[in-house]
């Protein structure tokens, strides 16, 4: 045997003896921290929304939710939004640089706020206050969420400018969507998930009446200081917002 290997030996042997007089204390501090990666350091993102409970919706605020149909929401985005709307969407990719410049027309994106996935029939664009709007909306979500000491959770939009291309192909499987007009031709309104959120870091959705239930209330109190309109879909499990 080298020189190399008896040192390499006797290091192995030290290395035996060690663990096996500390091999409880190893095992304790091994238990230790699968405990505190499990259950400890969860808690510093806060809790859970499972764990929390969160009131229903009063019958007040069910009307508020009412209160404003399709039909107003189309006529308040034709009188403040996009003048005229496009076409399709092969027509706008053509040249999107002009009618994101022509309309005032800002991309959506993933945020710590929100979560933008595909989407099938429309695109992912809306105008300046709409946009603007959505982060508000974002923000006092996150304060409401970290008054309760939750998580942050991400809302998810489901629907957002629509061509007139989508509209007539969103027909054949949304029985809420008009056949010829609709608010989301306007850049000034958009549809949120009812149930769907994203917890911050994670790509599996979670589906939450209570989280809704907090996102609607800040809606209602967005609605009552003049900033949206909301409405409730129960068909479509969306909340159509247009913004003022």
């Amino acid at each position: 045997m080298s020189s190399l290997d008896s040192e390499l030996y006797w290091k192995i042997i030290k290395l035996l003896r060690f663990v096996k007089r500390n091999f409880f204390i190893i095992i304790s501090v091994f238990a230790i921290f699968f405990i505190s990666v499990k259950y400890v350091f969860p808690l510093f993102k806060g809790k859970s929304i499972e764990h929390v409970r969160v009131e229903v919706l009063t019958n007040n605020e069910l009307k508020a939710l009412k209160k404003y149909p399709n039909a107003f929401h189309l006529q308040v985005a034709q009188s403040k939004g996009i003048t005229s709307p496009i076409k399709s969407r092969q027509e706008f990719e053509k040249n999107p640089g002009e009618y994101i410049g022509k309309f005032d027309l800002k991309k959506l994106k993933d945020t710590k706020y929100y979560d933008v996935p595909f989407l099938s029939h429309s695109l992912p664009y809306l105008k300046d206050d709409a946009y603007d709007f959505l982060n508000i909306l974002g923000l006092r979500f996150h304060n409401r969420l970290n008054e309760l000491g939750l998580r942050k959770y991400r809302f998810s939009i489901s629907s957002v400018l629509r061509t007139t291309n989508d509209q007539k192909g969103l027909r054949k499987s949304n029985v809420n969507a008009t056949p010829n007009n609709s608010s989301h031709y306007y850049g000034l309104t958009f549809d949120l998930a009812q149930t769907q959120f994203y917890e911050s870091g994670k790509k599996e959705p979670v589906y939450s009446y209570r989280l809704r239930n907090l996102l609607l209330v800040e809606l209602i109190k967005l609605q009552e200081q003049g900033k949206c309109y909301v409405l409730l879909e129960n068909q479509t499990k969306c909340i159509h917002i247009t913004v003022r």
